[in-house]
């Protein structure tokens, strides 16, 4: 009849849309980084004229901030019936839960940190179900070997799960930045020193769990290298770097630059982020050093947090950090000054990366924002889409206005 000339082709559309649809869980989906990534995924994606129609799925146990943050991810998006956005009410601790919900994904973003002490479980799920593209935002180098023992052991296929740990901001696009500067050295030049450098005011807009986090890194060895070999040192939140690393860091290369009125000069301290260790090690692949030494350096703002805290571990026994009764009871308690004091510092972000040839060459990067916490979600955003377009699922050109 007519209406079934007309009915079974509007069908067919429909099932064919849906069959084409990238589908994307985001684990922590109802968190400040979750949906700063959702966010971004879904404005990249509207810029896209021929991709699939896009489905983001928001995760978490609490369906009331489930409700709040698909409505605020909405908000951000652009005009598109390309594109919907859903809560799902998921305890990704819960391997049978999990699983299931990782069923016909096209990626599965895992934001649900902190990753200290944590097994690379969703990964591992993530590759057993034959996920297209995985990424996390995990940053202790124990976990970070663990997960790539994990694709060693399962013997990962070409065509299967393209898998991208510590994928956000630092680490992440800071080890970007610091393999572009190494090459940029020229080819057959050896690196000698590498030295990361970071700034966020505040939280930086990144959530509560933070504050747990930074507690515990004042337990946690710093991953760095001297002489050329890896040499962990146990002094996060020290006010001294390793010899000939800075304490204070300009973060701008020239006084014209945006950031040297964002950001400006501040201090830093020893931290224990991973590049140190990850960085040098992946030179160590290409045969290209490094032969002296890799530092990481944090500070913050408002600057008496810095004195206060360098002042807090000499006093206070390291292995108390590591105790979650500690680290965890300490930032329920300071949560109502800090939030207080980001009221006025803000959420601004920075990093400066420094490489150094054995020639005596230096190369330079810089990178700012007003919020750590979006440039968290884009970079994660990034990794992910990449990833996607890398498996043919999406044809995704690169932003060129600078903005992401």
């Amino acid at each position: 009849t007519k209406m079934e000339r007309l009915v079974i082709p509007f069908l067919a559309l429909i099932l064919l849309s849906l069959a084409e649809s990238l589908e994307i869980l985001v684990l922590g989906g109802t968190g400040r980084i979750g949906t700063a990534v959702a966010s971004h995924l879904l404005l990249r994606h509207s810029s896209i004229s021929d991709s699939a129609p896009l489905h983001l799925v928001l995760s978490g146990r609490d369906s009331e901030r489930g409700e709040a943050a698909v409505r605020e991810v909405l908000a951000a998006r652009r005009p598109s019936s390309r594109v919907s956005v859903d809560f799902r009410q998921l305890d990704w601790r819960n391997d049978v839960e999990l699983r299931r919900a990782m069923q016909g994904v096209s990626a599965v973003v895992h934001t649900a940190g902190p990753y200290a002490g944590e097994d690379p479980t969703v990964l591992r799920a993530a590759l057993d179900g034959r996920v297209p593209v995985y990424a996390d935002l995990s940053d202790p180098v124990e976990y970070l070997d663990r997960a790539k023992a994990i694709g060693r052991e399962k013997g990962v296929e070409e065509g299967e799960t393209l898998a991208l740990c510590a994928a956000g901001a630092f680490p992440g696009m800071s080890n970007v930045l610091a393999m572009e500067c190494a090459a940029r050295l020229g080819e057959g030049v050896r690196v000698r020193d590498i030295d990361f450098s970071y700034f966020t005011a505040g939280l930086g807009g990144s959530g509560d769990v933070n504050l747990f986090i930074t507690n515990d890194g004042f337990g946690e060895e710093v991953p760095v290298y001297r002489d050329g070999a890896p040499s962990p040192t146990m002094d996060a939140g020290s006010r001294e770097r390793a010899a000939g690393a800075p304490t204070r860091v300009k973060f701008f290369l020239e006084e014209k630059d945006p950031s040297a009125v964002l950001v400006g000069e501040r201090a830093v301290w020893s931290w224990p982020f991973p590049e140190g260790f990850l960085v040098p090690r992946q030179l160590e692949t290409q045969k290209r050093g490094i032969s002296g030494r890799s530092s990481v350096g944090m500070g913050t703002a408002p600057a008496i947090w810095n004195d206060v805290m360098g002042i807090m571990v000499d006093v206070v026994p390291r292995k108390w950090w590591k105790s979650e009764a500690f680290s965890l009871g300490l930032a329920r308690f300071s949560k109502p000054l800090v939030a207080l004091t980001d009221l006025f510092v803000g959420q601004t972000h920075a990093m400066r990366i420094d490489v150094y040839g054995e020639d005596g060459r230096r190369v330079s990067a810089v990178q700012a924002h007003e919020s750590f916490r979006v440039v968290v979600g884009q970079s994660c955003a990034e990794f992910t889409l990449a990833m996607l377009e890398s498996k043919g699922l999406l044809n995704a050109p690169r932003p060129s206005d600078g903005k992401a």
